[in-house]
């Protein structure tokens, strides 16, 4: 390599360790203050290059979009704040999430109904244009303004909470809110400011990128992947190791876009993972999530139905014969297979409560194990046998073999710190997907033969897959409540309210964690092997991050913990998103507004409507034969 290529190197590797820089450090700033995961943290860098393209559209000046874009999205930002992180700090950080990513979901819609869905081309600033000579190099006079600009932006945060009574103030909330408050502080003010200036950092970074980075709406989620890798690598909460990262990874990613591009996921993913295992803080972390925000815990506990409950058998009954009666002009072919992606979407919920459920741990990387499963089958089909037993069983082995190899990397880790772990390892197999195309078929996915059960029944055909279906549902329930009914599920729950408490009876808290993993992940493979067989088709959105969006979603909206509750999410999401498709391009925006109402005004989700509906009628649930001592999977206990 030549001494010219490597400045040109050099410099463009600190260009792009800016945008990462201000893109992280925003991402920091707001989870560092507020133990906020802030899943919506892309789509504002997103919106601030959309505004500054607009600004620059109607006043031609950059420098007034660079100024005006940011202040508005901050705004923004402020006001979602305002009307939901604020009122749920003090609950678990997967409500976090979830209202994070549901702001995800509307904003990227309302961006696509706005400006479309294809890229703007942004027209670098008059005044920035052409080169300028830097020693043997010549080099974009935009990107050393770039450099410039980041650098500063940068040093005054910095500087900000170095220096200043705002910047001591919110260093003490993070410390200890409570005593904060003791002293007349404010402190939801500043978070609420806090939330604003995390904004404003990502949109100013977006504004910065919009001349020589495309601007699309896909662009919000390549930002929050990088801001996750960013902060992860320098410490959860760190602002200093923010920088260190965003310049190791902005100097990774060129290098290895130059000279090895294939590898380029490969390499960033597997720095993220090699620095969470050895060093889980991070390169500069000392910060610790806080232990009562580290896990899922709430007051109220919705026991499991049992299959034997009058109730239950109604409804699989009603469901044994929807196929019966499919040719009456009310039930279509059509609405039979969408049942049946109902329940397979009920059974990867399913294994999605299992360890949120009941461990109280964030996983949001289960659509690895999702897309595991519906390449097993493909593949197995593709090159050794059609046999759905065969694939179903390879499946479920792999499928929990990787959930167990990532329960025992994580075990040692706790709270948000195993969320970003999960999200590593998702990706990851993502990417592989991706780059692997003589294995995988790459982006475009391919497509495999029929499967077959006992070498007679084709479980493509829409009758024999709902069965099968809602056979594989049923059965996975029974199995995984009795496991959840058996002194290990109890093992479990002493996990989730107090694991150090668990260590202390003498539970090895690790074995159980990567034992409920692997379950988790089998439960899941079968879902995505399911989903294969109807297709007959898989391709790398199988194993790509929002899919875990959507289960976390599913769980959520059924209702965390009760098994039977997310089953139900899983068909609502579903059965919503196929309804809502039909009527509307900006489906995913009803959704994320769906999910925010969930989380702010039904945490315990859609069953716990059923139980205040029968409150209000005057039933006594404890009288009631199936919620006995031998029968009491449906009585809410007031107990953690």
């Amino acid at each position: 390599m030549s001494t010219t290529q490597l400045v040109f190197l050099l410099l463009n590797g600190l260009a792009l360790s800016m945008l990462y820089i201000l893109i992280a450090s925003g991402f920091a700033v707001i989870f560092g203050i507020t133990d906020v995961l802030n899943f919506a943290h892309g789509i504002f860098y997103m919106l601030g290059a959309y505004l500054a393209f607009t600004v620059v559209d109607a006043t031609g000046s950059f420098f007034v979009a660079l100024i005006l874009g940011p202040l508005v999205v901050a705004g923004l930002g402020i006001a979602v704040e305002r009307l939901t992180l604020h009122h749920i700090y003090d609950r678990s950080p997967l409500y976090h999430v979830l209202i994070t990513f549901g702001v995800l979901l509307i904003v990227t819609d309302v961006v696509e109904l706005i400006w479309g869905t294809g890229t703007k081309f942004f027209p670098t600033p008059e005044l920035l244009g052409g080169a300028i000579a830097i020693g043997p190099v010549i080099y974009p006079r935009y990107r050393i303004f770039t450099i410039g600009a980041g650098a500063l932006i940068a040093f005054l945060t910095w500087a900000l909470f170095r220096y200043s009574d705002f910047g001591l103030i919110v260093r003490a909330g993070a410390q200890d809110k409570q005593t904060v408050r003791l002293m007349g502080v404010n402190i939801g003010r500043y978070y609420t400011l806090i939330f604003g200036l995390g904004t404003f950092l990502a949109a100013i970074a977006g504004a910065l990128a919009a001349p020589f980075l495309s601007v699309n709406p896909e662009m919000g989620n390549e930002a929050l992947i990088i801001a996750f890798v960013v902060v992860a690598i320098g410490g959860l909460g760190s602002f200093g190791g923010s920088i260190v990262a965003g310049v190791i990874v902005g100097f990774v990613q060129t290098f290895t876009n130059t000279f090895a591009s294939e590898l380029s996921g490969f390499v960033l993913y597997g720095l993220l993972f090699g620095v969470l295992v050895l060093k889980p803080e991070g390169i500069l972390g000392t910060y610790e999530i806080r232990e009562q925000a580290a896990k899922l815990s709430y007051d109220e506990t919705i026991k499991p139905v049992n299959l034997t409950d009058r109730r239950v058998m109604a409804v699989v009954g009603l469901l044994l014969i929807i196929p019966f009666v499919s040719r009456l002009p009310s039930v279509s072919q059509y609405g039979v297979g969408l049942i049946a992606l109902m329940f397979v979407w009920g059974i990867f919920a399913l294994s999605l409560d299992t360890v949120i459920g009941y461990t109280g741990l964030i996983s949001f990387g289960h659509a690895a194990f999702y897309g595991i499963g519906s390449y097993a089958v493909a593949l197995l089909t593709v090159n050794f046998t059609n046999s759905f037993v065969i694939a179903l069983a390879v499946a479920i082995l792999f499928a929990a073999a990787v959930a167990w190899l990532v329960g025992a990397i994580s075990a040692r880790l706790s709270g948000l710190y195993f969320a970003v772990v999960t999200f590593a390892v998702g990706q990851m197999l993502y990417q592989l997907a991706l780059s692997w195309s003589s294995f995988t078929g790459g982006s475009n996915g391919f497509a495999i033969d029929h499967v077959m059960l006992f070498g007679i029944i084709d479980l493509s055909e829409t009758f024999a897959f709902y069965y099968i279906s809602l056979l594989l549902l049923v059965s996975l329930y029974y199995v995984t409540k009795r496991i959840m009914d058996s002194p290990f599920g109890l093992q479990l729950q002493a996990i989730r309210e107090s694991e150090r408490r668990a260590k202390f009876v003498g539970y090895d808290t690790n074995k159980a964690k990567r034992r409920i993993f692997a379950i988790s992940g089998a439960i899941g493979g079968v879902a995505g092997a399911l989903v294969t067989t109807r297709q007959t088709f898989t391709s790398p959105d199988s194993l790509y991050w929002i899919v875990s969006g959507d289960a976390l979603f599913a769980v959520i909206l059924g209702g965390v913990g009760t098994l039977f509750g997310p089953i139900i999410g899983g068909a609502v999401l579903i059965g919503l998103d196929q309804l809502l498709t039909i009527y509307f391009d900006q489906w995913r925006m009803i959704l994320g507004f769906v999910l925010i109402v969930i989380v702010l005004f039904a945490p315990r989700g859609l069953v716990s409507f059923y139980y205040i509906l029968e409150d209000a009628l005057g039933n006594d649930r404890d009288a009631d034969p199936t919620a006995s001592a031998g029968s009491d999977a449906d009585s809410i206990n007031g107990d953690k």
